[in-house]
């Protein structure tokens, strides 16, 4: 009887061995499946990673023609660069990001630049392409010139910003010849458009925006107490700063370029060979109160905005060319030698024309290139690429 107990029992510790190995055979296979699928998936992810950050990234196609964010990097990068000294200008003086300011169009400027990148750059292809077809050429010198510039610009490049882009100097090369010849042929085009040049700026008066240009010696009449607050001058004070530059009138008179007087000496030549210099200037005394300044106004300039009082400005402007004050004026705000550099220049005038008709030019060249792209050019644009373009971040850190 125990014989047979002894059998029965080694019978069920043999059925539960098996039972057990069976148990840990299947578990076996499922941590295995287990571990595999979770392979697998980090396997995807991976190779999905990979894809995303190496596949070439098709922004758009202009008549079939691919454009690949590699082809625009140059492009994004002259916008983001210029976006990026915005930036630090707003750091600097507001502490906040210029990327990130809202315009009124709820829109960011992140977002603004980015879509003017776009536009000029599927412009610049049109026009590229109507050149090609043209005929048009670049020059020996135009080519020159445009790896001169690609040069400069790649040079300029910092570490990062290579790393980052893969920008190559080639590619700044293509970069300036494309735009070179895209750029003749726009300029051609709008010439050829019938803009009546003088019926725009007819309205525009000559007398209004005569120019007055002068050159000044002064002292402002504040001083900055310990606090560096602006403190108004006591008479006394106004009195000392006029005979300081009275002092200085007939030194002053007597400079051959008018801005001399105060500036920063440089070292002198070590090379004996050099051309000698001409007799230097008088120059202000160590320590003087005396500054100097340039100002251009036109004619309906008011006096506040030309910074000097209005009995003052009536006396400038009855100054003949090259003529310097007679004596040191004054108005309430400082005293002041003067020369009259210029009292009848064209320039604001001419400025004003050219930007009227610079602004009908570009008018109308929006509407002929989008009539040109209507007809002739099929762009289709890959949302699902260019949307993860952020701008402020593409070829700068």
């Amino acid at each position: 009887m125990n014989s047979a107990k002894r059998i029965s029992n080694q019978s069920v510790k043999t059925e539960t061995k098996t039972n057990n190995e069976t148990n840990v055979v299947v578990d076996k296979k499922k941590g295995l499946i287990i571990a595999g699928v979770g392979a697998l998936v980090v396997l995807v992810l991976i190779i999905a990673v990979l894809w995303e950050n190496l596949h070439p990234k098709l922004i758009f196609t202009i008549n079939g023609n691919k454009v690949y964010l590699d082809d625009m990097m140059v492009d994004i990068y002259m916008n983001e660069s210029t976006g990026e000294y915005m930036n630090q200008l707003y750091q600097q003086n507001y502490g906040s990001s210029y990327w990130n300011i809202v315009n009124d169009d709820g829109y960011t400027n992140a977002e603004l630049v980015k879509d003017n990148c776009l536009e000029s750059t599927m412009q610049k292809y049109m026009m590229y392409y109507e050149a090609v077809d043209a005929g048009l050429t670049l020059t020996d010198e135009e080519n020159t010139e445009a790896e001169a510039n690609a040069t400069s610009a790649y040079e300029q490049l910092t570490a990062d910003v290579k790393n980052k882009t893969g920008l190559t100097k080639q590619d700044f090369v293509d970069y300036y010849k494309m735009s070179t010849l895209a750029g003749n042929y726009k300029t051609a085009w709008i010439n050829s458009f019938d803009i009546d040049d003088a019926a725009l700026t007819a309205d525009i008066s000559k007398e209004d925006l005569r120019q007055y240009e002068i050159q000044y010696y002064y002292i402002p009449y504040t001083t900055t107490d310990e606090n560096g607050k602006s403190v108004d001058m006591d008479d006394a004070q106004k009195k000392s700063a006029v005979a300081e530059l009275e002092a200085s009138y007939d030194d002053i008179l007597s400079l051959s370029d008018f801005s001399t007087y105060i500036s920063t000496s440089s070292s002198a030549s070590t090379d004996e060979s050099a051309t000698p210099s001409p007799a230097p200037e008088a120059t202000a005394p160590e320590g003087t109160n005396i500054k100097y300044s340039s100002k251009n106004f036109i004619e309906t300039d008011e006096a506040g905005t030309i910074g000097f009082d209005e009995e003052l400005v009536k006396t400038i402007k009855a100054m003949n060319n090259n003529d310097i004050s007679e004596t040191v004026v004054e108005d309430s705000k400082g005293c002041y030698i003067i020369k009259m550099v210029n009292n009848n220049s064209t320039e604001r005038y001419e400025t004003e024309c050219e930007n009227v008709i610079a602004d009908a030019e570009a008018e109308r060249f929006s509407e002929e290139i989008d009539n040109l792209e209507v007809e002739k050019y099929y762009i289709d644009l890959k949302d699902n690429e260019w949307d993860k373009v952020e701008f402020g971040k593409v070829t700068i850190n």
